[in-house]
C-alpha cells in the first residue's frame, strides 16, 4: 500500500504530471488514508480543478473560507488560487479532476479563449465555485462530473471525446450562469495571498534554522502585525503556526523515507528540543513520532503482502 503526498516546486505551486502532453487532462481519486499528512497541505497550480467528494465529509479551505462538503457535491478551484483540503476522518475519499485550460479554449489565442477562458481565469472575482445538488445549475454541473469520471475509467474508444464535451458543457453553464461575476468590475485586489505565498516560501527555504516572526515578515516586506494579520486572513493560521506544521511535515518525510533517529530528524527540521518537537508533532499529526514510523511500517508491509496476494 503505497502513501502519497502532492508534489510541489519551490513556489509550492503542484506539479501536475498528465499521462500525455496532447490531451492534458487527469483523473485520480484521493484517498486521505493514504496520504502521509493525512491531508492536502496548501498549494496553488495553473491548472484547473474540480473536486468531488465520494466519502465523508471533506473541509476546503480557500480565500480565508472554510467549505465543509458532503458527498455528491463538489467545488471548482480557478488558476492559482491558494487552498488546502482536509477530512473529515481516515476513510474520507473524493476524486479531483484536473486540466489545463487548453482542453476549453484549444490554442492560446483563440476566440474561446479570449472570450471565454482568460476573461475566467484572469477574474479576482471567482476564486472558486462551490457545488451544491439544491441549485439546478450546480447539480447539472456535478451530472456532468459523474460521467467524465465513468468515461475517463472505462476508457471506451473515442472517451477523450466524450471527456472533451462534458468540459465544455461544465463550462458553459459555469460562464452562463455567473456571468455578471465574471463581467463585474474586478474587486480591491488584497494583497495577502502574494505576501503568504512569498513568506512561505522563505519558510520553505530556511526553516532548518531558527526564524524569528521579524523574519519572516521582511521576507515580504510588511509589519510583524500585517504579517500575522495576512496569514490569519488567508491561512486562517499565525506564521509560527505554518512554521511548526511545515517542519512537522518535512519530518514526516524523514520518518517515511529513512531509519535515521528521531533525536536526528528533530534537529534536521529546526527543533531544538525533542519534547516539544514530539509535542508540536502529536499537534498536528494526532500521534507521537514514533507511532507515526510504526503505522509506516505496518502501512508498508501490509502493501507487500497485498503484492504476494495478487501475484
Amino acid at each position: 500500500m503505497q502513501l502519497f503526498r502532492i508534489e510541489v516546486d519551490d513556489d509550492n505551486r503542484e506539479i501536475v504530471k498528465y499521462k500525455s502532453g496532447d490531451f492534458p487532462f487527469l483523473i485520480y481519486t484521493d484517498e486521505f488514508r493514504l496520504f502521509d499528512e493525512g491531508y492536502i497541505r496548501w498549494h496553488w497550480h495553473k491548472d484547473l480543478q474540480i473536486s468531488y467528494v465520494l466519502d465523508d465529509d471533506v473541509c476546503f479551505q480557500v480565500s480565508g473560507e472554510e467549505i465543509i462538503l458532503s458527498p455528491g457535491e463538489g467545488i471548482i478551484f480557478n488558476s492559482n488560487v491558494l487552498h488546502q483540503i482536509k477530512p473529515a476522518n481516515y476513510n474520507c475519499k473524493m476524486i479531483s479532476i484536473m486540466f489545463d485550460q487548453s482542453i476549453i479554449a484549444g490554442s492560446d489565442h483563440s476566440l474561446i479563449s479570449k472570450k471565454y477562458v482568460d476573461t475566467v481565469v484572469n477574474t479576482n472575482n471567482l476564486d472558486f465555485v462551490v457545488l451544491k445538488r439544491d441549485v439546478d445549475w450546480q447539480n447539472e454541473i456535478l451530472k456532468y462530473v459523474e460521467e467524465t469520471n465513468s468515461a475517463y475509467n472505462s476508457q471506451d474508444y473515442g472517451y477523450e471525446l466524450e471527456i472533451v464535451n462534458n468540459i465544455n458543457w461544465i463550462w458553459l453553464k459555469l460562464i452562463r450562469n455567473l456571468k455578471d461575476k465574471i463581467q463585474s468590475p474586478p474587486k480591491k485586489v488584497s494583497p495577502d495571498d502574494e505576501r503568504v505565498k512569498t513568506a512561505i516560501n522563505y519558510i520553505k527555504a530556511n526553516y532548518t534554522h531558527e526564524i524569528s516572526l521579524d523574519d519572516i515578515a521582511k521576507s515580504c516586506n510588511i509589519s510583524k502585525s500585517e504579517c500575522c494579520r495576512s496569514f490569519k486572513r488567508v491561512l486562517k493560521m499565525t506564521p509560527f503556526e505554518y512554521l511548526m506544521e511545515y517542519r512537522v511535515l518535512k519530518a514526516t518525510e524523514y520518518l517515511y523515507k529513512t531509519d535515521e533517529p528521531i533525536s536526528n530528524i528533530c534537529i534536521n527540521v529546526g527543533f531544538n528540543g525533542i519534547s516539544y518537537f514530539g509535542k508540536t508533532f502529536k499537534k498536528f499529526m494526532h500521534c507521537t513520532p514514533s507511532q507515526y514510523r510504526a503505522n509506516i511500517k505496518n502501512t508498508k508491509k501490509l502493501g507487500s503482502t497485498e503484492i504476494k496476494k495478487d501475484n
